[in-house]
């Protein structure tokens, strides 16, 4: 028996993981963690007993209150497993005065009264038919859900394996609460004593309470991508891959070339000179010559051209004198700069101002000069 039931209980887990597969297809939604979809119900109702002499007593006298639990879990929308009780009590009829099960004296027709407990667990495999055929919808109203399964039935001093079937019809009231009625059917052989196949039938009425988290989670719609659209992001890609080598490769080249060190050479920065004259004179005193030989080696170093500009102080002699004055120093300074301290005459030019005004810190001596200067 043990072997038999064990048979059951494997091809049940079969078809579970099977169906499993097939069902979280064609609802699209994701399975969910094991945590998640458990369930617990419970129901009353009436059950008959099917088996030797049934015939000898009436319908009605052979109806007995019945008692269903149930501990479940659904693992897709279509597919559940649950472990359940079903039984309480039975009544039978049987010739025998002393029979172990009489209990409440005799029928009409002779036969005497039996009265017992049963008890029925086991282990059941359940399809959501209406999921699996309309697809998923949390709020439905009403779900076809038959099941089939396996267990141990036990009656009087007897255990034997009993195969179970039914159907669960479910109506919602909640989304953690439904309410179910409940057709099921029990086959089994000599569990009550008796040598031929029995049975019991029933009918429950009860509730189902669905712990948290209940409920299915949609799988997320990934969006088809047009053929022409992939060619043209496997072609970039490749582009991308080529650009990347060639990338490569000149990290590679400029690794291995040696530094290249340039030298760039500029001239400083020449400040603008000022050669002072005495009233009236062009001639340079030699104090200015340290200075002036200075200022020509500077220009010397460039390839720059500069301009040497005479003045006089216009308080003192004509503008016309002024003008030759201012020229003569200007004159005077780079002839001294080309012939003495020789800078190319083409990087000097000669320009003259004649008489101006005081040129620095209000002083006229300051405006008898010659300034050289880029």
């Amino acid at each position: 028996m043990k072997k038999g039931l064990l048979v059951v209980l494997l091809a049940a887990t079969s078809v579970v993981l099977s169906a499993q597969e097939n069902a979280a297809k064609n609802f699209k939604v994701e399975t969910n963690r094991f945590g998640a979809n458990w369930f617990i119900s419970g129901g009353v109702g009436a059950q008959v007993y099917v088996g030797d002499h049934d015939g000898k007593a009436d319908f009605g006298k052979r109806i007995a209150p019945a008692l269903d639990i149930a501990v479940g879990k659904w693992f897709t929308p279509g597919i559940g497993l649950r472990v359940a009780y079903n039984g309480l009590q039975a009544k039978g009829a049987t010739p025998f005065a002393n029979g172990p099960l009489v209990d409440g004296g005799q029928f009409s027709n002779g036969y005497y009264k039996e009265k017992w407990n049963v008890m029925n667990f086991h282990g059941d495999v359940m399809l959501n038919l209406t999921d699996m055929i309309c697809g998923y919808k949390e709020d439905r109203l009403y779900s076809f859900i038959p099941y089939a399964g396996a267990g141990v039935v036990r009656g009087a001093d007897f255990n034997e394996l009993g195969l179970n079937a039914g159907l669960i019809n479910r109506f919602r009231l909640s989304s953690a609460l439904d309410l179910n009625v409940e057709l099921r059917g029990l086959l089994m052989k000599g569990a009550f004593g008796n040598s031929g196949p029995e049975g019991m039938a029933g009918v429950t009425v009860g509730v189902t309470y669905k712990f948290k988290k209940r409920g299915w989670d949609a799988v997320p719609t990934v969006p088809m991508v047009p053929e022409s659209q992939l060619n043209e992001m496997r072609d970039r890609v490749n582009a991308l891959k080529g650009e990347n080598e060639a990338l490569k490769r000149d990290l590679v080249e400029a690794r291995n070339k040696k530094p290249e060190v340039i030298v760039k050479k500029e001239a400083g920065f020449i400040p603008r000179y000022v050669v002072v004259f005495n009233i009236g004179k062009s001639n340079i005193s030699k104090r200015e010559y340290m200075n002036i030989e200075s200022m020509a080696k500077a220009i010397k170093a460039t390839d720059k051209t500069f301009t040497v500009t005479g003045y006089a102080d216009k308080g003192t002699g004509s503008a016309e004198y002024n003008m030759k004055l201012s020229k003569k120093r200007a004159e005077a300074v780079r002839d001294l700069m080309v012939n003495e301290f020789g800078v190319p005459a083409s990087q000097l030019k000669v320009d003259y101002k004649g008489g101006v005004g005081n040129m620095f810190y209000d002083d006229a001596k300051l405006s008898r000069v010659a300034i050289v200067e880029e």
